[in-house]
């Protein structure tokens, strides 16, 4: 018994071990996330100066200073500790809201623990979110929970990577009738995360009927969970998948226009840049998710002062991009034009959700309010407060 625990035990931290080295050793998804079919109009005169704009944002009734969101990457084993470590003290820096890997392996492993509770001693006062995966009980989740002492709680939804690992798990029904137990009974806010095959937002409703927070689109464009498999075993992802899932952008539509209005939206997968994230606000979500480019910098030797460096750009660029967009505030960047063109706008327009972009002003003809009056902003544009 001892010695098939061990075995186990082993498993999983090479597992862990792996995925960080294959997310270093391989690029983005070749399906890109779409923001650049996004376009938002420069304001040639903005009213505001440098000191006005106000990048903070609320997310699951917590007020954050950046919409930016650490997301979940690693946890349980060696290398983990050091990465996460520096991406809580990048996340105090910069009061960002930071997710912890999958907690499945602390519950089971005391040795491991340290590379998940490295978090909470590095950002006591931080807004820390406990992540376990689908189909986790309740007692579990209460146990990531206390573990991090944590203000909310992710349930990743990654049907499709398990399907591509070897050892991945091939039972789901019931999952989602145990994620509705934990939204209930947690004590926490609880968010449904998909990993990297995009959020619908058929799925999006299933998420919010059970109870969930918020939703996390987790949309192609970013990691490829498919292909990090595929590495683990010494193979290149087939082609033919190269582009399944519903792009970020795409995903982040799809789930405002279905439950944005209910829960809280989170853009993820592939944002890289802050037009990335300033587009996906513009959209709709509440905040943006970045993982892939944070663990490659945290495990550098110099990687807290690549954190540091690539976050006060990003903030700079949002900075830069309110301004240029004549907004001080994310909810009046809502209220500013928005172009969505190319094949976001015909996947959007195949999906039945013309009629809502018409609405917000997405690639709608000016109306009579418009020519009359260039200034001020376009009510017919706002997204959900």
């Amino acid at each position: 018994m001892a010695e098939g625990y061990r075995f186990v035990r082993h498993l999983r931290q090479r597992r862990k071990a792996e995925h960080i080295d294959a997310v270093r050793a391989l690029p983005d998804g070749r399906f890109g996330p779409w923001f650049e079919y996004v376009h938002l109009i420069p304001a040639s005169a903005p009213e505001y100066d440098w000191a006005d704009v106000d990048l903070s944002t609320t997310f699951c009734g917590r007020h954050l200073a950046s919409p930016v969101l650490i997301n979940a990457m690693t946890g349980g084993t060696s290398a983990a500790l050091a990465i996460n470590r520096r991406l809580a003290r990048a996340a105090r820096r910069y009061g960002l809201a930071m997710a912890v890997g999958s907690s499945t392996a602390a519950l089971e492993d005391p040795d491991v623990t340290p590379t998940y509770t490295v978090v909470r001693d590095e950002y006591p006062d931080g807004v820390v979110l406990a992540n376990v995966g689908m189909g986790t009980r309740l007692e579990a989740a209460r146990q990531a929970v206390a573990l991090l002492r944590a203000d909310m709680l992710q349930v990743h939804w990654n049907a499709a990577q398990e399907l591509f690992m070897v050892e991945g798990d091939r039972r789901f029904r019931g999952a989602l009738a145990a994620f509705a137990t934990v939204a209930r009974h947690v004590g926490v806010p609880v968010i449904a995360k998909e990993v990297g095959q995009g959020l619908s937002g058929e799925a999006a409703r299933q998420f919010a009927q059970a109870g969930a927070a918020a939703v996390d689109v987790g949309g192609a464009g970013g990691t490829n969970f498919l292909a990090v498999e595929s590495w683990r075993q010494g193979e290149v992802l087939d082609p033919a998948w190269a582009h399944w899932g519903i792009p970020t952008a795409a995903a982040v539509v799809e789930a405002v226009a279905a439950v944005g209005a209910q829960v809280d939206v989170v853009a993820s997968g592939g944002i890289r840049h802050a037009l990335d994230v300033a587009k996906a606000l513009a959209l709709g979500a509440k905040v943006a998710g970045i993982a892939g480019p944070l663990l490659r910098l945290a495990a550098e030797p110099d990687g807290e002062a690549r954190l540091d460096a690539y976050l006060a750009g990003l903030h700079r660029d949002l900075r830069r991009v309110l301004l240029l967009t004549g907004a001080r505030t994310w909810t009046e960047l809502r209220e500013r034009p928005v172009l969505v063109l190319g094949p976001l706008r015909e996947w959007l327009e195949a999906r039945g959700l013309g009629p809502v972009i018409a609405l917000r002003g997405w690639f709608a003809e000016p109306g009579p309010a418009d020519r009359r009056s260039r200034a001020g902003p376009r009510t017919a544009a706002r997204g959900p407060d």
